[in-house]
């Protein structure tokens, strides 16, 4: 008898160390992810300001939307530290789930800013809304659509923006057209590094999950047992 009550102790701490161990390695990989995710809404946020001016861009809407995501991260991260704290095990199997459909919507748009981002589709759509194409002339070191010609064949005035360094002069006017360029971003090293490790967190959400139901099922073996004894031993 004493035997299987020091067995059953042994068990109970060996399943509370693993839980334990578990938790804090998945606190700390909560706490960098969460520093990073941080880091991520100031990275879209930095960089969207940079594309306020283009008028209804493409590039802009997915910054947007990254952004976006990024923010609902934070409150989504938060409240998955109180399932994990209090052990809700069937919460925390839903919330592994959401948080890899999140990780891959982030991986995807870390994907797609990763890309030369051609600019024709954008510059053909404000040139026929008859808006300022200054965005893309300024940056790029273009002039309109094609070129100069686009302004002089519709009777419009020259822009600044088309002159290096806004000079006016005919000998720093840009030849070639915004159509024909394309935005290389920078490497998106810090969103790499975001979803790598928001990957690792998902791992080891489903290893805390895996571990907290069996210690579940442990428990109540041993409950199921020791009330099987008692009314054994109550009955003649």
């Amino acid at each position: 008898m004493m035997d299987d009550q020091e067995t059953r102790g042994i068990q109970r701490l060996l399943c509370g160390t693993k839980i334990g161990i578990c938790k804090l390695i998945t606190f700390l990989v909560w706490v960098v992810n969460f520093i990073f995710t941080c880091a991520d809404v100031y990275i879209y946020y930095d960089k969207l300001k940079e594309y306020l001016d283009c008028w209804n861009c493409l590039f802009r809407s997915y910054m947007i939307i990254a952004l976006v995501i990024n923010v609902l991260m934070v409150p989504l991260l938060i409240l998955g530290l109180f399932f994990i704290y209090l052990h809700f095990s069937r919460e925390i199997r839903i919330y592994a789930t959401v948080l890899f459909v999140a990780t891959w919507l982030q991986m995807m748009l870390t994907v797609l800013f990763a890309q030369k981002y051609q600019t024709v589709g954008d510059v053909l759509r404000i040139w026929r809304n008859r808006k300022s194409l200054e965005f893309f002339e300024s940056r790029c070191q273009c002039c309109g659509v094609l070129g100069p010609d686009d302004y002089k064949l519709g009777l419009l005035v020259i822009p600044l923006s088309c002159y290096k360094d806004l000079s006016g002069k005919d000998e720093d006017l840009y030849q070639s057209g915004c159509s024909t360029h394309s935005i290389k971003p920078s490497f998106p090293i810090i969103q790499v590094i975001s979803f790598l490790v928001q990957y690792v967190l998902v791992i080891c959400l489903k290893v805390f999950l895996v571990i907290l139901i069996r210690s579940g099922t442990q428990r109540r073996s041993l409950w199921t047992e020791r009330r099987s004894e008692t009314l054994g031993s109550l009955n003649p």
